[in-house]
């Protein structure tokens, strides 16, 4: 992640949406709607939100439910 994308706004976000997501505990159906809500506002926010999740499992942050 470059400081660049930590000053972005939209990185942030799609950031805090990617661990969200992965903390199965919290991440209701809510929250799907929310962030599905969120995706489809702007088309940077997709593209943000698809880096990040790419940034997320090639860090090996992948629930254990995923890697069965």
């Amino acid at each position: 992640m470059t400081q660049d994308e930590q000053d972005d706004p939209i990185w942030s976000t799609a950031w805090q949406w990617v661990q969200r997501e992965y903390d199965r505990e919290r991440f209701d159906a809510a929250a799907q709607k929310e962030m599905t809500a969120w995706l489809v506002a702007d088309p940077r926010h997709r593209k943000a939100y698809d880096r990040a999740a790419r940034l997320w499992l090639l860090a090996g942050i992948v629930p254990p439910a995923a890697a069965e």
